[in-house]
């Protein structure tokens, strides 16, 4: 009997202390959760290091896990569009907020040439919607507003908590963003760099850069359109080529050894999220 008491003590005990689960779709968002959440929930990640959110398939263990989650977070990313759907089905009580929502969506035009988030040539260009939306900083600090809200909605008790680590979180972006603009200040307005996958635009866009992208509709550029690609490389002066681990890098680093730059490899998926703006802008700025 003592057995029996003390274990369902134990288990209310648990379940009355337990952690709201909050889902996430990829590791970035969990840094802006931790920002503001810090250790009073436990976040859940889909998408971990190596995989690609486009061709991303959850794991029995995560679905799981997923079942227990009161919040999900999702972000625009390519898996989300089969998936959202059948994580619905598997938690009826899971609340879903979509991050991008209040968030002004740019082009992704898939094509080596210069990509122009307001003219949009149909003959030349693969285009949709941009998920990268993380990647400018002026976004991360409305997706911080929305985690902060939903926060509150499920778990009311640590609103204030929350609001204070959202104020701090909001000053680190401001800082961030003050300290790109004064890497990039001496650089030409439009400045290009090149990438193999489109996933910097709302940088570009942000910090008045373009980004010239390397692959075709999603595939490495045919031997024809290399030529092209290193012409235009070598015309707009690039500095250095940007791939992601997530890709194969063989296309750029073909390109790079014509033009005589370096490639460097960063991704948008990096947890470390201010920091991986920073080497951004520095790599552009080439210092």
């Amino acid at each position: 009997m003592k057995i029996f008491i003390l274990s369902l003590f134990l288990f209310l005990h648990s379940s009355l202390f337990a952690k709201p689960i909050v889902a996430v779709s990829i590791l970035p968002e969990q840094t802006f959760v931790e920002k503001i959440a810090k250790d009073r929930v436990d976040i859940l990640v889909m998408v971990k290091p190596g995989s690609s959110p486009h061709s991303y398939e959850p794991k029995p263990t995560q679905m799981i896990a997923l079942s227990k989650a009161e919040l999900y977070l999702s972000m625009g990313v390519e898996f989300e569009n089969v998936w959202l759907e059948r994580f619905k089905s598997q938690n009826p009580n899971l609340r879903f907020v979509d991050m991008s929502d209040t968030i002004t969506k740019i082009t992704m035009l898939e094509h080596h040439h210069e990509q122009d988030t307001h003219k949009v040539n149909h003959e030349h260009h693969h285009e949709g919607v941009d998920p990268h939306t993380w990647t400018s900083p002026k976004n991360v600090a409305i997706m911080a507003a929305t985690i902060y809200k939903s926060l509150c909605e499920i778990d009311p008790a640590n609103q204030e908590f929350y609001k204070v680590n959202l104020d701090t979180f909001l000053e680190e972006i401001a800082t961030l963003d003050l300290q790109i603009k004064e890497i990039l200040k001496d650089l030409p307005k439009k400045t290009k760099f090149m990438v193999f996958h489109p996933s910097w635009g709302y940088f570009a866009n942000e910090y008045n850069l373009t980004q010239i992208v390397v692959e075709v509709e999603g595939k490495s550029p045919k031997a024809k359109e290399m030529i092209t690609i290193i012409e235009e490389a070598k015309e707009e002066n690039v500095k250095v080529i940007f791939t992601q681990p997530e890709f194969s890098d063989k296309s750029a680093q073909i390109i790079a050894k014509e033009v005589h730059v370096p490639v460097e490899k960063i991704s948008p998926l990096n947890p470390q999220w201010s920091e991986n703006l920073l080497h951004m802008a520095k790599s552009i700025a080439n210092k």
